[in-house]
């Protein structure tokens, strides 16, 4: 009886042991999977954060920054879903609902304040930047959160933003091939240039004014060449002249 009693205690015992550690390890994963929410929100928070830093950079739309700020207010509530006890939180909350609102009643954003590029390290990082927005906008849509025309619109005006900084960089490189006299490499430069510009039907006039800035390039280019080659015809002729001269002179009597 005595030993029918202990056996019993200690399967008890064991059951408990079983029980407290399954507990735990359901608590110890829940504590993990809380903590990677929060910690995904959080990155979404600073991606968003960073892109709004970046309209100094380049001209943001009125529609990109209202989406940006959506994204980031989904961000703050899906994060007081999953733990309220956040310090700073619903101040934050606040604060992204002001702005919001202030963006909302704010008049449009012209996109004519472009600035070009100054080096190929500025060049690099602007369309790093446009390929993280262009990348934001299609996941945004994609969840529903963007209608389809704000969003093909969207996705348009970055992608020409993005041929802007491409063509400014040839425009910049061209120059400086022209200066080396490497004409070659200049002429492939505006060609190209050229031809993307040529074959889009909705450019604006900043690109307009670059494809018509590229073929007088071009075609100052060409004439420069030509009169080069001229000139180089008329010195060659001179001299086989004078050398024709000098051979053919009376020679001097003694």
């Amino acid at each position: 009886m005595v030993f029918t009693l202990v056996l019993l205690g200690i399967g008890a015992l064991l059951f408990l042991v079983i029980a407290y550690n399954m507990v735990q390890q359901f608590k110890q994963k829940q504590e993990t999977e809380r903590r990677l929410a929060i910690a995904k929100q959080k990155a979404i928070i600073n991606e968003t954060e960073e892109l709004l830093l970046h309209s100094s950079i380049l001209p943001y739309s009125k529609e990109l920054v209202e989406l940006l700020h959506k994204r980031m207010l989904e961000a703050l509530n899906q994060i007081r879903t999953t733990d309220p006890s956040v310090k700073g939180l619903n101040n934050r909350i606040r604060a992204t609902k002001g702005q919001l609102s202030q963006i909302k009643n704010a008049g449009d954003i012209s996109d004519s304040a472009f600035r070009a590029p100054d080096t190929d390290k500025d060049a690099l990082q602007m369309l790093q930047i446009i390929k993280k927005i262009r990348a934001v906008v299609r996941s945004e849509h994609a969840k529903g959160r963007l209608n389809t025309q704000v969003f093909v619109l969207e996705d348009r005006r970055l992608e020409l933003m993005q041929l802007k900084v491409n063509i400014e960089n040839a425009l910049k490189r061209a120059v400086e091939a022209q200066a080396l006299r490497q004409w070659g490499t200049a002429r492939q430069l505006l060609n190209k240039g050229i031809s993307a510009l040529s074959n889009i039907s909705d450019r604006d006039a900043y690109l307009e004014q670059k494809l018509q800035d590229m073929r007088r390039m071009n075609q100052e280019m060409s004439d420069k060449l030509k009169s080069d080659s001229k000139q180089e015809a008329e010195n060659l002729a001179e001299k086989e002249t004078d050398e024709l001269d000098v051979l053919f002179q009376p020679k001097k009597k003694w």
